[in-house]
């Protein structure tokens, strides 16, 4: 679909368009007058409720608001608005009713985005310096487990997908080559973005079949995921194509690290991986922001609405939690720059402990807690 921007101020809100949507539907409806003079009531009431009903038919929360007392409100606080802009405080309503952690809102030269105060307090020392650093894969032997990191993908277009997909999928073939006895996926810095790239880089860790879907707030499901022959499908097409393919490694033992700094997209990713065999999630909750968002943009490419539109789904269509949860909690210092002094990766790589799953040797690694892996691992086959 070609992108509605079709002026100078209007590119303002294209560069303002978050990157981190799972899957972004940029729908131009509602061209009403965009300009900055005094427009009547009756407009300024119409390009309201047009902006109401938006959020009432695709929000993911819109069955939790109260839209009639809601939407009085908003109508009360717009009364002395002349113009479109003027509308900006009184629309934040709507959006503070709907509860969206996940949502973003922008109007003229105007932005806002409801606060996470929660999340932001978990965030370590250490992953907010991380995330000034830019993107990283980090990919390292850890004596004979392999370590690698996935990283915020903020890309849309087709051939930033592809490279993004392709650096990830190439480095993890060179950790291959030594034949790891183990994996660790570092997900904790993983605020999200685009999700294709990231499963795509990820498609030789899975078996062919369905992972996922999303679930709309009326229950119907759409976009399925799935994986064949080491290729990352969304409704049966591949989104990315990765050259130089190898061997698929489905069976391989892995730890996938995650926490509050694994969001939106770095979360998906995450539950994706609690349903594949010989995999556990270590570390701690994530974000909360587990869902897929939409953009809808419209008022002559004057407003933008990012929403929650879904739920994630598992291939069984039945939904994940919002927030991610380990199947075992570490806590301790993060260590990004030094991964060998991280605590979480510490206790994957460091003691002597062996396992039989099926006879099968699971992990004979170096690492005094490796028996929370090895041991839930065995619960769960």
């Amino acid at each position: 679909m070609q992108h509605p921007f079709p002026d100078a101020a209007s590119r303002r809100l294209r560069q303002l368009l978050p990157l981190h949507l799972t899957g972004l539907l940029l729908t131009a409806f509602l061209y009403l007058p965009q300009t900055g003079s005094c427009q009547t009531a009756d407009s300024i009431r119409t390009y309201i409720k047009g902006c109401l009903s938006v959020l009432k038919k695709r929000s993911l929360y819109a069955n939790t608001v109260n839209w009639p007392a809601t939407e009085r409100k908003v109508l009360e606080n717009a009364k002395g608005a002349k113009t479109k802009a003027e509308t900006f405080d009184a629309l934040k309503i709507a959006f503070n009713a709907l509860g969206d952690k996940h949502a973003a809102y922008h109007q003229y030269n105007d932005s806002y985005k409801p606060g996470n105060t929660a999340l932001m307090t978990r965030y370590s020392d250490s992953i907010k310096a991380a995330r000034t650093r830019g993107p990283r894969i980090d990919p390292q032997l850890l004596g004979d487990i392999a370590y690698f990191s996935v990283p915020f993908m903020g890309v849309n277009k087709q051939e930033q997908v592809d490279a993004y997909a392709n650096w990830l999928y190439s480095e993890i073939v060179k950790l291959s080559q030594h034949r790891p006895r183990g994996w660790i996926i570092d997900l904790r810095l993983n605020g999200g973005g685009n999700i294709k790239p990231m499963l795509a880089g990820l498609a030789m860790f899975f078996r062919d079949g369905i992972v996922s879907y999303y679930i709309d707030k009326d229950g119907k499901a759409s976009d399925e995921s799935s994986f064949h022959q080491g290729n990352f499908l969304v409704n049966g097409k591949t989104p990315v194509i990765i050259k130089n393919k190898t061997t698929s490694i489905p069976d391989a033992k892995v730890a996938v690290l995650i926490g509050p700094g694994t969001a939106s997209s770095g979360e998906i990713t995450a539950a994706v991986f609690s349903r594949r065999p010989n995999t556990l999630l270590l570390g701690d909750s994530t974000a909360g922001l587990a869902n897929a968002t939409n953009g809808f943009v419209f008022n002559g490419g004057n407003t933008y609405f990012l929403i929650s539109t879904a739920r994630i789904a598992d291939q069984h269509k039945k939904t994940f939690p919002e927030t991610i949860q380990p199947h075992s909690f570490i806590k301790g210092n993060d260590a990004f720059n030094d991964v060998t002094n991280d605590a979480a990766v510490k206790r994957q790589s460091t003691g002597c402990i062996n396992n039989q799953i099926n006879n099968e040797t699971i992990f004979n690694l170096h690492l005094p807690a490796m028996e929370h892996f090895n041991d839930g691992l065995h619960k769960r086959r």
